[in-house]
């Protein structure tokens, strides 16, 4: 699929659709943390985080197409390609003090986003903070649900919390569900493995964060985040399960606020 795309230098008065919120909501912010949501998810599930973190953070969620108020746009299900379009709609926007927060496959994308621009030369993030995904050297979540049945899928995704028996009795809604959902999947099965050591260890930490009970990805296996970082970063464990940002965003919020204070300017005041 292909999506139109502007100059890697453009200004930042350039409006991209990837950006729900613009920086400017929060101008006084010395630290700018762009949030990238779960398969089958939207940028929505970040909507009381501004709330939460303060003005010390901009607070901005990143809207893939396909989904919520972008539903009529194309999917993307080919990681290279979304990284690629990524890398040019968010960069003008990048060249301030910023870090990364992505869960699930939108940890993936973060990772994949920040190594192109690590072997680009361009701004890194002040750090990476991945939630409830295999780090990029083991083949992700998604691999075990090639050739799913779609009775099979709903299923996984009843058990990773993706969606409630509820929304079962409308077919309608959950056809709809699974059609992003299997686009989202193939998005990260596009990622392979052997490409996660091209990079190598990138400059700046990565803080893993862990659902206690979550049952696709366990803390120990978001240990090995470690590995691609040359700059320690913090493991976090917080109540729940896949989604535990949905489960706890209390506590999650209470363990976000050190890591971001110690990563812009002003943030420890």
């Amino acid at each position: 699929m292909t999506h139109g795309g502007i100059g890697p230098h453009t200004r930042e008065d350039f409006r991209t659709p990837y950006l729900a919120v613009r920086p400017e909501a929060v101008p006084d912010a010395p630290l700018r943390l762009f949030c990238l949501h779960h398969a089958g998810g939207g940028a929505s599930i970040f909507r009381d985080w501004q709330r939460a973190l303060g003005p010390s953070v901009a607070v901005l969620p990143v809207q893939l197409p396909g989904r919520e108020r972008r539903v009529r746009e194309p999917r993307f299900t080919d990681m290279a390609a979304l990284v690629r379009e990524l890398d040019v709609q968010l960069d003008p926007y990048l060249r301030v003090p910023y870090a990364l927060y992505g869960h699930s496959m939108g940890a993936l994308v973060a990772w994949q986003l920040s190594a192109v621009r690590a072997a680009a030369g361009r701004r890194l993030p002040e750090a990476l903070l991945a939630g409830a995904c295999n780090p990029p050297d083991v083949p992700p979540v998604s691999a075990a649900t090639r050739d799913m049945s779609q009775q099979r899928l709903v299923r996984w995704l009843l058990d990773a919390g993706g969606i409630s028996e509820e929304l079962l009795r409308y077919p309608d809604w959950v056809d709809a569900a699974v059609s992003v959902l299997r686009d989202d999947l193939d998005l990260c099965n596009s990622h392979r493995p052997s490409d996660a050591d091209g990079p190598g260890r990138l400059p700046f930490p990565i803080h893993a964060f862990a659902g206690a009970s979550d049952s696709l990805v366990g803390a120990g296996t978001m240990a090995g985040w470690a590995r691609h970082s040359s700059v320690p970063g913090e493991r976090h464990t917080v109540p729940g399960g896949h989604l535990f940002l949905r489960d706890s965003p209390d506590h999650l919020f209470g363990l976000l606020r050190p890591v971001l204070a110690g990563l812009g300017p002003g943030l420890a005041d």
